[in-house]
């Protein structure tokens, strides 16, 4: 073998290496992106100098239909009937294992355990229209136990379903056999509460809540509500709306649902500062929109509301809820509700970002790929700004791009370490489709939503 020849070899044999080694090596951790050390994580900063003007919608048409879905677990007819649907986790705990919070493994007769618990032959065993009490965690099964699907699966715990706000309408179907777990369902998700966090109604406290006219939302995350006493009650959230009883000087006094010993419902009344509230539904609004990423920037990352904090598909209802868009809770449906998305998926990456950039309006389009969705603030420099809560982006296979939370990022983020031969695809090249939350809002008001 000539000198040339060996060369070859050896250099074929080298890549060759190099490209396996590479393989092999456990992921790396990236704590500080590129984007988040280069791009402000401020969303007023990315304000445009002239804010849209809306057009004025109509608000009671708004609040309305808001209203009618958020009280339709009262308005339905009984609790679902498709255990499958309902319960759309048992086949796991039969199948899958996945590990728990001590890091071990659960066994086959853990899962057996959990799934007698729920006594799926006698569902449903209640129907009982009742209201959520306390900011608290829905369930996918009665525990409070996490189950990862990996041992390094922190912090997508596959049992957690969302957190949902006191003071929101469910519909009681089902208990555990402890008693310990109601199973609920709401406008917006089904599963398991702790009994503790939620009341039960007679009709007429039913009739009365539904008779209320006015309502407010929070312009702060987490206001703590205190009673009379200033003793603690809950706190309220950025896209949960409260009835308004009255205004007394600087001051709203508010509507407030307890849970009593006997496990029924009372309704109380709360003093809290108007300077903390803005009236629900409020017009459309690029500057307001901004203040609330703002003070929401940086926030811990929730998967599914954990530790009562925002996942990216919660931050994106919780934000556009205050103008009276009552989005599903996940990712794919709230980009395809009411038909009102564009499809992006055929285009080429140049393409897609040209044209979101051209047609997407500032603060007010959600931008998303599977299993992910993100709110559009503008673009510098070609490339498309968003605002979205996430844990990590992988790029070059093995590099995780630590986010963490709620987070300014270009669809970019992570591509400094893509390579020639390791490459993981970009968020943009991801995406699949947008939704304009205006032309949603525009829809809603006449009465044109297609479900």
């Amino acid at each position: 073998m000539n000198l040339a020849n060996r060369v070859g070899k050896f250099c074929v044999l080298a890549l060759c290496a190099c490209i396996l080694g590479a393989c092999s090596q456990k992921k790396v951790t990236i704590l500080t992106p590129k984007d988040l050390s280069t791009l402000p994580q401020n969303a007023n900063y990315y304000l445009p100098q002239d804010t849209l003007e809306f057009t004025k919608l109509d608000s009671k048409a708004l609040q309305k239909d808001y209203l009618q879905k958020f009280f339709s677990p009262w308005l339905q007819k009984g609790p679902n009937p498709n255990v499958d649907e309902v319960f759309w986790i048992r086949p796991s705990l039969l199948k899958s294992h996945g590990w728990g919070e001590n890091l071990k493994p659960y066994t086959l007769a853990d899962g057996q355990k959990i799934l007698d618990s729920m006594q799926l032959d006698l569902y449903p065993s209640a129907n009982q229209k009742a209201i959520i009490t306390k900011n608290t965690h829905v369930r996918a099964v009665p525990s409070m136990l996490p189950k990862f699907s990996k041992r390094d699966g922190y912090p997508f715990d596959r049992w957690q379903n969302s957190l949902i706000f006191s003071g929101t309408p469910v519909l009681i179907t089902h208990y555990d056999s402890s008693r310990r777990f109601a199973h609920i369902e709401s406008a917006f998700v089904y599963g398991w509460v702790e009994a503790q966090d939620v009341a039960t109604l007679s009709d007429a406290d039913v009739k009365q809540i539904m008779s209320w006219g006015s309502y407010i939302t929070p312009n702060r995350d987490k206001i703590a509500l205190l009673d009379s006493k200033k003793y603690f009650v809950t706190q309220a959230r950025i896209g949960q709306i409260f009835a308004l009883k009255a205004k007394v000087g600087d001051f709203y006094e508010i509507y407030n649902i307890v849970r009593q010993d006997d496990g029924r419902a009372k309704i109380h009344t709360l003093k809290v500062k108007k300077q903390d509230f803005i009236p629900f539904p409020s017009e459309l609004d690029q500057a307001l929109v901004a203040d609330f990423l703002t003070q929401l920037m940086g926030r811990p990352y929730g998967w599914g509301g954990m530790y009562e904090e925002r996942d990216c598909s919660a931050l994106v209802r919780d934000i556009f809820a205050h103008n009276g868009i009552f989005l599903p809770r996940n990712s794919k449906t709230q980009v395809f509700y009411g038909k009102n998305s564009v499809d992006l998926s055929k285009m080429s990456p140049a393409d897609k970002e040209a044209y979101i950039i051209a047609n997407a309006t500032p603060f007010y389009t959600i931008l998303w790929l599977q299993g992910h969705i993100m709110i559009y603030l503008g673009h510098s420099q070609g490339r498309v700004i968003v605002a979205h809560s996430a844990w990590s982006v992988t790029s070059g296979k093995r590099y995780e791009n630590m986010l963490g939370g709620v987070v300014i990022t270009t669809l970019h983020v992570g591509e400094e370490y893509n390579g020639m031969f390791r490459h993981s695809k970009t968020l943009l090249e991801r995406i699949g489709a947008m939704s304009d939350m205006t032309i949603l809002s525009q829809n809603i008001a006449q009465g044109q939503i297609q479900k």
